[in-house]
């Protein structure tokens, strides 16, 4: 128990949680080695803009649930991984076009959107799309992910969810079929008229060209089951704001 214990020592937050699925021993010890401040601390830095609407008594409790909410943990792993020598702060364009673009969402962000940056050389965000109002995904908060190339806005963001959903243009991994970030990149895009439109998918998704076929018929041919899929999928994964763990 000893060697587990000091080995629990050393793992970072994802690994412990993946050791404390393997048995009930392995969860009691982790349980006795990781503190519920600790887990607090793992969770804001995975979810920095995670706001929950209860008192959570449970912390860890609530990681877990936000790392079975997310459709990739490689990718989840990976998301605020400062990359080797990314922090040269010798592309002044694109750190003063970031720095006023993240000075705007702080001050006058879209409705229902919200972003920060996770590392020192900007290239890694966390960004949340409230679900819209009368769609099958309203209640929800959807994490995304956006990484910012060294070249950008030369090239463009890209833009995945970290949230699971139910959505035609959204694959099962979390990658989004939108043509502004794709194919039509201009520079008078910005990382909040990207995420406005990855918002407009949600209420009027492009089902001519889409990343999961079967949820495009499924849309097109029956809507009712559709909207009923999303609205669980949406409720199972997108509302740990207010879902308290099991």
């Amino acid at each position: 128990m000893a060697v587990l214990m000091q080995v629990f020592s050393h793992l970072d937050d994802i690994s412990l949680w993946s050791a404390s699925k393997v048995c009930k021993r392995w969860q009691q010890l982790v349980a006795e080695c990781i503190t519920n401040d600790q887990w607090n601390q793992f969770t804001f830095r995975r979810w920095p803009l995670f706001r929950p609407n209860y008192a959570v008594a449970e912390w860890a409790g609530v990681f877990a649930n936000l790392v079975d909410s997310s459709p990739c943990l490689y990718c989840l792993h990976r998301s605020n991984v400062e990359e080797e020598g990314a922090w040269e702060p010798s592309n002044h364009w694109r750190n003063n076009r970031l720095c006023n673009e993240w000075r705007i969402f702080c001050t006058d962000p879209p409705e229902g959107i919200r972003a920060t940056p996770l590392d020192r050389a900007w290239s890694h965000w966390q960004a949340s799309i409230t679900g819209p109002t009368s769609s099958p995904y309203e209640g929800g908060v959807f994490y995304l992910h956006v990484q910012i190339p060294h070249s950008y806005p030369i090239r463009p963001p890209s833009v995945r969810f970290a949230t699971k959903i139910f959505h035609p243009n959204i694959s099962r991994h979390g990658d989004i079929g939108l043509d502004c970030i794709q194919h039509n990149w201009s520079l008078a895009l910005t990382i909040a008229k990207v995420l406005i439109s990855v918002q407009s998918l949600l209420t009027d998704p492009f089902c001519a060209v889409a990343m999961e076929a079967d949820v495009a018929e499924m849309y097109i041919n029956k809507r009712a089951r559709f909207n009923a899929v999303a609205r669980n999928w949406t409720s199972k994964y997108a509302m740990n704001d207010i879902r308290r763990p099991c």
